[in-house]
């Protein structure tokens, strides 16, 4: 099968789920900087078309590009998403924070795993029923946050009730400025996901750890290449 096919087939099997494959786009576009590197600008606009709300095809793409197509940048990049330490981070803040009853509304895979390891701490359905609401990030920028539009809206209650609302922005999820604003040209609205008032956060917890919101945006991973700004797809 050809690379282009390949990263069609990946993207059609990751609609069913909420984690990006980025394993396997790495293993695609390996393959493509190995046989054909010219074709790479348009695999990783193509991925993100599939993808547009994504911040880690953005990510991944964006570092790709910045790497100059070299195979160990592309394997580089996808092992840091494998890597990230933020589940962890998560875990070990709520831990102290004393924290009994968690709401996690339409969570991400990391954040699922990193609540289900948690001795003592009990993941509720319901804003009324929890201590504390956990959002997950789905896309960030240096001043606000896409997640799911039914957490946006659990968020909202907790803040209504003075319950603290902490937003997860895994690694790959941050983007600087200039991709953010492609990124919030490209999602549809209304829609599945929704820019996050910031008003409604009490805090962030990023792969730095847990922090003022405005902190974890302020530090994205990559850099906004040319090749992914101001394309027509």
């Amino acid at each position: 099968m050809h690379p282009l096919e390949q990263l069609r087939y990946v993207a059609r099997n990751w609609e069913s789920g909420d984690e990006f494959p980025a394993q396997e786009v790495a293993a695609v576009l390996a393959d493509l900087a190995a046989q054909s590197p010219v074709t790479l600008v348009h695999s990783c606009r193509r991925l993100i078309e599939y993808f547009p709300s994504s911040g880690p095809a953005w990510w991944l793409s964006a570092r790709v590009l910045a790497g100059g197509g070299v195979v160990d940048a592309i394997w580089e990049a996808a092992d840091e998403l494998a890597a990230d330490p933020t589940g962890g981070l998560l875990g070990g803040a709520l831990v102290p924070a004393g924290v009994g009853t968690v709401a996690a509304p339409q969570p991400s895979g990391l954040v699922s795993v990193a609540l289900r390891d948690l001795d003592g701490i009990r993941v509720e359905k319901k804003v009324a029923n929890a201590d504390l609401v956990v959002v997950a990030a789905r896309a960030a920028g240096p001043s606000a946050v896409l997640a799911g539009a039914r957490a946006i809206a659990m968020a909202a209650a907790a803040r209504g009730t003075g319950k603290p609302v902490w937003v997860v922005v895994e690694r790959g999820v941050l983007l600087p400025g200039p991709l953010w604003e492609q990124l919030l040209a490209r999602v549809g609205a209304p829609g599945p996901l929704a820019v996050l008032p910031l008003g409604d956060v009490s805090a962030g917890v990023g792969e730095r750890g847990l922090g003022a919101l405005s902190e974890v945006l302020a530090a994205p991973t990559c850099s906004p290449v040319a090749e992914l700004l101001g394309w027509k797809g």
